[in-house]
């Protein structure tokens, strides 16, 4: 009682100004929690649905709109159009005028939601005419996104690109940098639909390095269960099994569809066909419509070919062809072509005939002002990015560390018993279950994943014991051992060869150490020797240093490498890690 009486007065306070188009205080912190939490925003606007409605119409029109756009954020589909044409009637005759682009963009919303694309493009269509210039940055770059997700559902792969890019821009002046990444792994996946692998890989690798720099592990989860979409495509299957592990450990319900398919298409065509068919049938209870019918598709395959069972091979088949059906229902390429041909002729002309106006004003100031705009904004653009670049440099730097770190940490036998105890709390959870009559598809899903995980680390585990026991029993070793007794310094050509033998052993090392340090040629020399483990005495034998040095060597390497320690040892058991 008391909550709604508090609303009552602040729906009461600005009512002295509504010529100004003052809205409550409740209005504004609605539409603040409409991007940050939608779910309250929906509630908070319907505990004042009944002070609405003795409210000024322009003050009932702004929570009408914002109730829309609630529900458009928490992803409540739009199930009627009558409530989103008024607004977008009012607001085209007379209402405040601020917000006639967005009620645009959400009639658009409306008609994505009711299967209508041409006419929803036409309304996105709009939204960008009620924009002009830098205004609404925020809104025009959804209205570009959302028009790019149109086009490649119609697969009007170009129209789409250019509609992504737009809404690139529009977030690089807002420096929004997670809709920048969505709108790089956009753009790539438009080039993917053009057939352009190469400038896809390009973008997804942008918006990962852009994730990294902020940190934020979800997002880089979603680029790199791309970038192994983009692998399978590329036949390289080991790589995209690598780059979708992660994502694997982090199902949720935004990127099961997603994550869950690539992923099936990998055990699939890695022959794993039982972890393969674990994924569809998650895919077919939880999945979007396009995930459910692509799994009834290689379900069918993995039926007829694998398992021989005509019968289930059947019913897949007939579950597929209903879902193309009601797919090609909702598709409607050629209206959406002609509704962008259009469009693009009016905007063109349009473009033309203001740009005949502004010829015939005073064309030489306007040249002059640019020019000079132009050099201010060159200097200043410089300046600034000579600040960030050295600030960007050292913070991937500490990425690349951390992806390396992180990579060796995959590879290691804690990641081995840290899955292990995964497994069994999980295993212990689906027995509780199945006492109590109920079973948990996904779960079963992620154990799978995890002991199949498990048996590649597990042979990566005895690669790397193997290696080393090849290492220490090797001739070269054991020459260099000798030498180092009698102070026999290395000669300059015979390094190529104590390097190629690492790269034999350890195929890895030099491409990881290189990938996050830049050595002189005693800093690299020791690290090649600390990897045929040998001792710092030894080192300074055949580099022919003294201990001293050699220990201020791996104590610098350390310290300038690491970030954490100054340690000699501590760099030594790093580079017997990679």
């Amino acid at each position: 009682m008391k909550k709604a009486l508090l609303y009552l007065i602040l729906l009461l306070l600005p009512f002295g100004c509504q010529r100004h188009y003052q809205y409550p205080l409740v209005i504004q912190e609605a539409d603040s929690l409409c991007v940050a939490q939608p779910d309250s925003a929906v509630a908070l606007l319907k505990s004042i649905s009944d002070d609405m409605q003795q409210a000024p119409e322009y003050v009932q029109m702004r929570y009408k709109l914002l109730t829309i756009k609630a529900n458009d954020k928490a992803y409540i589909n739009h199930t009627s159009d009558s409530l989103i044409l008024s607004l977008v009637d009012y607001y085209e005759h007379g209402g405040d005028p601020t917000y006639l682009g967005e009620a645009y963009y959400y009639a658009g919303s409306t008609y994505r939601d009711l299967g209508d694309a041409p006419r929803a493009l036409e309304y996105y269509q709009k939204a960008l005419d009620a924009m002009p210039g830098d205004e609404n940055l925020k809104v025009k770059s959804k209205v570009y996104a959302q028009m790019g997700q149109l086009f490649i559902l119609q697969k009007l792969y170009r129209e789409a690109y250019l509609s992504y890019k737009n809404a690139y821009q529009s977030n690089i002046i807002q420096k929004d940098t997670v809709s920048m990444i969505y709108n790089l792994r956009d753009m790539g996946f438009a080039y993917r639909g053009l057939d352009k692998p190469d400038s896809t890989l390009f973008l997804l690798n942008q918006a990962h390095e852009l994730a990294l720099i902020i940190n934020n592990e979800q997002m880089d989860n979603r680029i790199t269960s791309q970038m192994a979409s983009l692998y399978i495509r590329l036949d390289d299957l080991q790589k995209a099994k690598e780059y979708i592990q992660p994502s694997l450990k982090r199902l949720n319900r935004n990127n099961l569809s997603s994550v869950l398919s690539i992923a099936g298409d990998i055990y699939y065509k890695l022959g794993q066909y039982d972890s393969a068919t674990i994924c569809y049938q998650t895919l077919i209870n939880n999945g979007t419509i396009y995930a459910k019918r692509d799994s009834y598709y290689n379900l069918a395959n993995i039926a007829q070919m694998i398992w021989k069972d005509s019968k289930k091979g059947l019913y897949y088949t007939n579950q597929y062809k209903h879902l193309q059906d009601s797919i090609n229902g909702i598709t409607a390429t050629e209206s959406i072509a002609q509704a962008n041909a259009l469009y693009n002729y009016q905007i063109r002309e349009k473009e033309n005939h203001e740009l005949e106006i502004k010829n015939n004003r005073a064309h030489v100031f306007l040249l002059l002002l640019t020019i000079l705009a132009l050099v201010v904004i060159i200097i200043c653009t410089f300046l600034v990015l000579l600040y960030k670049n050295r600030r960007i440099r050292a913070e991937l730097y500490i990425e690349r560390l951390k992806y390396v770190q992180d990579k060796v940490y995959r590879e290691s036998a804690d990641m081995l018993a840290e899955n292990n105890r995964k497994i069994a709390s999980l295993e212990q959870e689906l027995e509780q279950m199945r006492l109590s009559g109920t079973t948990d598809i996904q779960k079963e899903a992620i154990i799978g994943i995890l002991e199949s995980e498990n048996e590649n680390l597990g042979m990566k585990l005895h690669l790397r014991e193997d290696a080393n026991l090849r290492m220490q029993t090797s001739q070269l070793r054991k020459s260099l051992r000798e030498r180092a007794k009698v102070l026999e310094e290395i000669r300059e050509e015979e390094w190529k060869g104590i390097e190629s033998y690492v790269n034999i052993i350890y195929p890895d090392f030099l491409n990881r150490l290189q990938a996050i340090a830049r050595l002189n040629k005693s800093e690299y020399r020791t690290c090649l020797l600390l990897k045929y483990q040998l001792s710092p005495s030894e080192i300074a034998a055949l580099l022919n240093l003294t201990s001293g040095g050699v220990a201020n060597i791996r104590r610098r390497l350390s310290q300038r490498i690491l970030l954490q320690s100054k340690n000699p040892s501590d760099w030594d058991q790093f580079i017997h890690s990679l």
